[in-house]
């Protein structure tokens, strides 16, 4: 009786350490496996996510870099369309100063008047084509961009033209004064240094707009470069999946 009732006393305790080993294991299992998809989790997170390079890795460093960039496109843009639209109406009022000899003496206008108004044109076009309901597209910008370099490029190289090579003669504000002079309609020489600072303040008003222009352009767009860029590199490291049932493009 005394060896029946030990063996059941040692069954009973081996059944008992079989199962409290069996819920060790078990639950060591699933704390692996619950640690290994976490971890696969945080993965995906980070390459969905990929922070910006300068960061310290954590969320709140990263949503204020990302905070600082688009709140500085923001502004860039709003400071671009101000100053686009000041530059373009400048470079029309040059551009109706290049015509006056055209109207006045009957002769053709400089050259650099066409190459104005080509820029602006195209310019504005591309700005606005460009930002159709708010969502700017790229390349217009850039072209955009371009344009408004040029016509301040092409606006100091015309003025090194104007003062340094042409003769004084050929200055507009000068004949502008001689031919009303010889009209009659007026006859102070005062009126000649009201038309040389007109023609001074309208150079420098192309060239402070335009130039402005440019360094606000050209930084939103390398902020809008740098974001198309980070929104490649997150497409190619998770690439979307096609919805269930589409059908795939044969080759």
């Amino acid at each position: 009786l005394a060896s029946v009732l030990c063996h059941h006393v040692h069954r009973a305790i081996l059944n008992n350490i079989l199962t409290r080993l069996n819920s060790v294991c078990l639950y060591t299992c699933v704390r692996r496996v619950q640690a290994g998809s976490q971890h696969v989790y945080t993965s995906l997170i980070e390459t969905m996510s990929r922070r910006p390079e300068g960061t310290d890795g954590s969320d709140w460093s990263y949503r204020e870099i990302i905070e600082d960039r688009y709140k500085r496109m923001a502004v860039n843009m709003s400071a671009t369309l101000l100053l686009h639209q000041v530059q373009s109406g400048m470079v029309l009022l040059k551009i109706v100063w290049y015509m006056i000899p055209f109207f006045m003496e009957d002769r053709y206008p400089e050259p650099f008047m066409y190459a104005f108004l080509v820029f602006m044109v195209v310019g504005n076009f591309c700005f606005y084509a460009g930002k159709p309901r708010g969502r700017s597209v790229l390349p217009l910008m850039k072209v955009a961009a371009l344009m408004v370099m040029a016509t301040a490029a092409m606006h100091f190289v015309g003025l090194w033209k104007y003062h340094l090579l042409d003769p004084k003669t050929k200055q507009i504000s000068r004949r502008v004064y001689k031919l009303l002079r010889d009209r009659g309609t007026i006859t102070s020489p005062a009126y000649l240094n009201i038309f040389t600072v007109l023609e001074a303040i309208l150079d420098a008003g192309v060239g402070l707009s335009a130039g402005l222009c440019f360094f606000t352009f050209n930084n939103w767009v390398r902020d809008a470069m740098d974001v198309v860029k980070e929104r490649e590199e997150r497409n190619k490291a998770v690439p979307i999946r096609p919805p269930p049932g589409a059908v795939k493009k044969r080759k």
